[in-house]
Parts: C-alpha cells; structure tokens; sequence
C-alpha cells in the first residue's frame, strides 16, 4: 500500500505539472483520464488503510471523521485559487506541492499494509431489481455532481462574478453539502426514506429554478448555492442507504460498489450534456440542465412508490454519509455489521 500511494502521487504531480506546461484540449483529456485513475487509486489506499485500521466498534466515528476532513479538504482547496494566478504555472505547483507532501505520513509509518478478504460480486442486474430508484438516484447523483464540479465555476464566471467569487461559490457547495448531510439524513432515519428522498429532488428541483431567476441578487446566488450544495451532496448516500434497506449483509459490500459504478457513470456523462444546455441556451442552460433531472428523477422514484411499497420505519437502516471516493469505504460502514447480525439471526 505505501509504494502504491507513492506511485499513484508521483504520477499525479507529474500530471499537475504537465497540465501547466502545456494547455492543449487533447493533452488535458489524456492527462484528466491519468489524474482521474491516479486518484481513484489514492482514495482505495486511504480507505483501505483507515478499514485495517479501525474496529467494528470505531468504524462508524472513523468513516464521519474521514468525511468531515475530505469535505474540508475539497472546501478550502477552493481558496487555493484566490492564491495565484490560475493562468501560470503557479496553481498548478501548488497543487503538485500538496500531492507531494501526501506522500510523507504515509512513507513516514511503521504499520503493516492493510490485508483485505475478497467479497462476492452482486450482478449490476439483480442489483437494480433490488433497488431501482437506489441505482437510478446514484445515477443521478453522478449527472448533478459531476456538472457541479465542472461547469459551475464557469456559470459563475459568465454571469459576471471574478475568481474569488467563484473561491467562494464554490466553497460554499461543498461546505452546504458537509454541513446539511447529518440533519436530512437524521430526517430520513424517521421519515420514509422515499420520501425524503424525493422531496430532496423537488427542493433541488425548486433552489435550481430559483437561481435561474434570481442569480442577479449577490446574497441570494451564494445563500442559494449553499442551500443547492446541501441538497445534492446529500443525494448519494440517501441512495446509499434506501438501497442499503434492500440488501443482505453479505452483499452490501458489493451492492456498493455497484452503487459507485453508477454514480461515476453519471458523474462522467454529466459534464458532456450540460455543456449543449448552455450553448442552446447561456449560462442559466446549466440549472435548466440540474431542473430536467430532477424532474425525471421525481418522476422515476414516483413511479417506483406507486408500484412498490416503502419500507416500514422500523425496518429501516441507519442513515450514514458516504463518500463517493470508492467502495472500499463502504466496509467501514457501521451498517455492515448490523445487516450481518441480522442475517445471521435469521439463520
């Protein structure tokens, strides 16, 4: 594990580097696909060491702390921006610096890499069957976010606003994602999770109709992407865990997995749509894009709750925020070891 993170960090300055050298659209897609494979292998190091590291007991209050500081990584990396000026080399060193210094707590450790069992794979197929409206809500998920990280900065920058707002804009996403995680997901512990699910896409549905109109009122573009950013960062793991109310214990781990497959499908395709919303129709063309959706997302889970019963409250899984890194972390879920408990006592 510590020579795999050493390499995947070595690659991934290279790439930030290159990256400032030269800009070519060609080069930058080659170099995005190396960076992208490089940190997925970073994330799977991180969370498999943090799984071999912790205890049944501990897991659920390690995974909150992993989650509390990659949110808080990926928020105040945002301000890096307001640091130099992104059309040098310098972003691109800063950024290289940091992968860099990654490297030494984890060369720096005398622990033993981590040993992991292997789990069985669940049939994307039979997966979908189990939960439709988890695989298609994850789906969706992906098409939001993966648009969020792409192409918000540049909806703000075309509607007037200067590098630092776009700092803080996008802080503030991620920051609404951290902070309203835990309040709609106690909502959905008490609440059926359908529902809430559900009237999480309406709110987005509506906070996205509401920055079409309002975007010009400065306090409200950055209440409202706050608000906006809470609500979409929480549609994974509410996907997560209405899905996780279907699963066996055996299989959740790799359901997951299933699961983070079809957010990254999404997350990939997302930004390759929304780009022909704003050039049809401006930069407003990318929440028209988030607004159609979230309407067939609406439309789908409705559908779903007319054809399927919900699952009784009292059969629900605890809600636990996720992140969308890798499947690895989803063994360090607390709710593995109940469902596990539970089939074993059915047996």
């Amino acid at each position: 594990h510590i020579r795999a993170f050493a390499a995947f960090a070595s690659v991934t300055t290279v790439v930030c580097i290159a990256q400032g050298m030269y800009i070519n659209p060609i080069f930058w897609i080659v170099l995005r696909l190396i960076m992208g494979y490089c940190i997925a292998g970073l994330y799977i190091v991180i969370e498999s060491w943090l799984l071999a590291g912790t205890t049944l007991s501990t897991r659920g209050k390690v995974l909150a702390i992993y989650m509390m500081a990659l949110y808080s990584g990926q928020g105040l990396g945002q301000f890096l921006l307001d640091l130099s000026d992104p059309h040098t080399l310098i972003p691109f060193c800063f950024v290289a610096i940091l992968t860099a210094l990654s490297v030494v707590p984890v060369t720096s450790t005398y622990e033993k890499s981590p040993e992991l069992d292997d789990h069985e794979r669940l049939n994307f197929f039979k997966l979908y069957q189990l939960s439709p409206s988890g695989v298609m809500g994850c789906f969706c998920s992906g098409l939001i976010l993966g648009a969020v990280y792409g192409l918000l900065p540049f909806f703000v920058k075309q509607i007037g606003y200067g590098l630092s707002d776009i700092a803080l804009i996008m802080g503030l996403a991620i920051f609404g994602g951290m902070i309203l995680q835990y309040p709609i997901g106690h909502l959905s512990d008490i609440f059926s999770r359908r529902r809430v699910l559900l009237s999480i896409v309406i709110a987005t549905l509506g906070m996205s109709i509401a920055i079409i109109l309002l975007d010009s009122y400065r306090w409200f573009l950055f209440i409202g992407i706050f608000i906006f950013g809470g609500l979409t960062f929480t549609l994974y793991p509410l996907c997560i865990s209405l899905a996780c109310d279907h699963i066996d214990g055996e299989d959740f781990v790799s359901a997951a997995g299933g699961l983070l497959l079809s957010y990254g499908v999404g997350a990939t395709i997302g930004p390759m749509i929304a780009p022909a919303f704003i050039n049809q129709l401006g930069p407003k063309g990318l929440f028209i894009y988030f607004v159609l959706v979230c309407v067939f997302l609406a439309g789908f889970i409705s559908w779903r709750s007319k054809t399927n019963a919900p699952v009784p409250l009292d059969e629900q899984q605890q809600y636990v925020a996720v992140p969308r890194s890798s499947a690895v972390a989803t063994e360090m879920d607390p709710r593995l070891e109940e469902l596990e408990a539970n089939q074993e006592n059915d047996t």
